[in-house]
């Protein structure tokens, strides 16, 4: 596969030390600090993008992959309010997308966990539900893409949760029907998520811990394969549900 990277942080270079140990080959790597641009992409020959960059810039570079028929894995995190747009430009256009706020297989394998068991304490009003996350300090979101879509994925399957409430509650208790989740940024603490389910008898965890940042990488790149031949829009489930 012939890939460009775009992005100019820590994962760009965990990006590409897989890619080689794929046998993929680099045609272009963005980098402001190397005096590169996205329109050096125009006179490149790739069959995807791989992008983990900055949400300041999101939303221009998705608008000129678009543009330019360009197919873009998309693991930046922080532009979810223009989603709707996005989904609308990738729909009708030649290009190809696929994002999600965390490329790791596991975590996806974790949303699906978390569905069947939200529907089953759905019918078990004993227990209350709350999330926690910890991030390095360096993550530009707070609380992060992965936490959010479980909130979703709760709220959807337990009718008793329908609010969500991310503040810090000083003068009051937190109602019956909110559910709480907190979010934590560290120096280089492992990237942990952990969903609660607790009762008067007894305690439930499920919980994720990412150690490094080579999983993200590796399924990005599994990802632009699976990208490559496809054109639309797709979320990190199309792939998951196509194994």
């Amino acid at each position: 596969m012939k890939i460009a990277i775009v992005g100019y942080g820590r994962m760009w270079k965990v990006v590409e030390k897989h890619s080689l140990q794929r046998g993929d080959e680099i045609v272009a790597i963005i980098d402001p600090s190397q005096n590169t641009k996205k329109e050096d992409l125009l006179w490149k020959d790739f069959d995807v993008i791989i992008e983990f960059s900055i949400p300041q810039v999101a939303m221009d570079n998705l608008n000129f992959y678009a543009k330019n028929w360009f197919k873009v894995v998309m693991a930046t995190t922080g532009w979810w309010e223009n989603l709707t747009e996005i989904k609308e430009t990738f729909n009708n256009s030649k290009w190809a997308i696929i994002w999600s706020g965390n490329f790791s297989l596991w975590v996806n394998l974790f949303y699906s966990m978390l569905e069947k068991v939200s529907k089953i304490m759905n019918k078990i009003p004993e227990y209350d539900v709350f999330g926690h996350e910890y991030h390095h300090k360096m993550k530009a979101d707070s609380p992060s893409w992965t936490l959010i879509n479980m909130w979703d994925i709760i709220l959807e399957n337990i009718d008793r949760k329908t609010e969500k409430q991310v503040n810090c509650l000083n003068e009051r208790p937190i109602k019956d029907e909110e559910l709480h989740l907190s979010s934590i940024r560290g120096w280089n603490i492992p990237w942990t998520h952990i969903i609660t389910f607790d009762s008067e008898f007894d305690t439930i965890e499920l919980k994720h811990t990412a150690r490094t940042r080579d999983w993200f990488a590796v399924w990005s790149l599994v990802c632009g394969e699976w990208l490559k031949e496809r054109t639309g829009y797709f979320e990190i489930k199309d792939f998951t549900n196509s194994l």
